[in-house]
């Protein structure tokens, strides 16, 4: 069994970008790549569904992975979604393929698993198929069917010291919490995805927190995750990013989180193909814009704001 362990934290989605071709816009990516790297997180989920994954044809996401994987990231682990493919054992082999571009964790998204039934089965038969230095990790990918591991599933996987990454989308405090406690004493580290149950899930002892709100603003995020601050600077954190989440879904999510990010000084362009991104084309970015005129999103919270 190795003795890695991914990084406690925030780790946001990696979002695609795309030019006014609808081509990949690899460089743009690499700039977000270097964004967060310089913010300091600890790592990124890339072709998540914020990735706009399902959108993608296969050589984009390999073309996606490789240059991922390549990019220079310092201390930044990339976890990748790789499990493409029919059957286990070609989504086994593009798992071991991805990992062996560059990243850090290979990620089995359940709802692209070739069956809905025993998932921890097959999670276990994918670890056998590929090398065994090949680290794993699990995404419970909501589209396009939501699977869920049950704390007894995730109990069985852990124990195989292969999996060290968990994205957890169950939104419900009290089976995240079971299953933290059936992944008690191993490698697998579980991550929650919702921020409405995200401070209770990290004093129940998340590892960190992998969703949208990261990719915007990862210094609230990182103060939310941090428990060695003050509760209050903590609450307050999680009360800023509620708000932030609330106008940039409502904006038009993945492209209004490109467009924030824009206003941040990365070079990305707002261009999406999901289906949720339509109502930023349809209504433009007057009330985003507003909202970062008039708040601060993106500013670290000082000790002197607890209440």
């Amino acid at each position: 069994m190795s003795d890695y362990q991914a990084p406690d934290g925030a780790y946001p989605i990696l979002l695609t970008a795309f030019d006014e071709n609808d081509a990949l816009d690899l460089p743009a990516i690499g700039s977000l790549l270097d964004f967060y790297q310089r913010v300091g997180l600890p790592g990124v989920l890339a072709l998540g569904q914020a990735s706009e994954v399902l959108y993608l044809d296969h050589d984009e996401r390999l073309a996606l992975a490789e240059y991922v994987g390549n990019h220079p990231t310092g201390d930044l682990t990339i976890a990748t979604v790789g499990n493409f493919g029919a059957t286990l054992s070609q989504q086994a082999a593009c798992l071991q393929s991805i990992y062996e571009m560059g990243s850090d964790i290979a990620v089995v998204a359940l709802s692209l698993l070739p069956s809905a039934q025993n998932l921890a089965h097959q999670l276990l038969a994918i670890s056998s198929l590929v090398g065994d230095h090949v680290r794993l990790g699990i995404y419970e990918l909501p589209q396009p069917e939501h699977r869920l591991l049950s704390p007894d599933e995730v109990g069985r996987v852990a124990a195989s010291g292969r999996y060290y990454f968990m994205k957890d989308t169950c939104r419900e405090i009290a089976p995240f919490s079971a299953k933290l406690r059936s992944a008690a004493g191993s490698a697998l580290k579980l991550f929650q995805a919702n921020l409405a149950v995200l401070p209770p899930s990290m004093d129940a002892g998340s590892h960190g927190f992998c969703g949208w709100l990261p990719m915007v603003s990862p210094e609230l995020s990182a103060q939310v995750c941090d428990m060695s601050l003050p509760a209050a600077i903590r609450q307050e954190a999680h009360e800023r990013l509620t708000a932030f989440n609330e106008v940039m879904v409502a904006g038009g999510f993945p492209a209004s989180a490109k467009h924030i990010l824009a206003r941040r000084g990365v070079p990305i362009q707002a261009y999406s193909r999901a289906e949720s991104a339509r109502q930023f084309f349809d209504l433009g970015p007057a009330a985003l814009d507003q909202y970062l005129a008039e708040n601060q999103p993106f500013t670290a919270l000082a000790m002197a704001e607890t209440r």
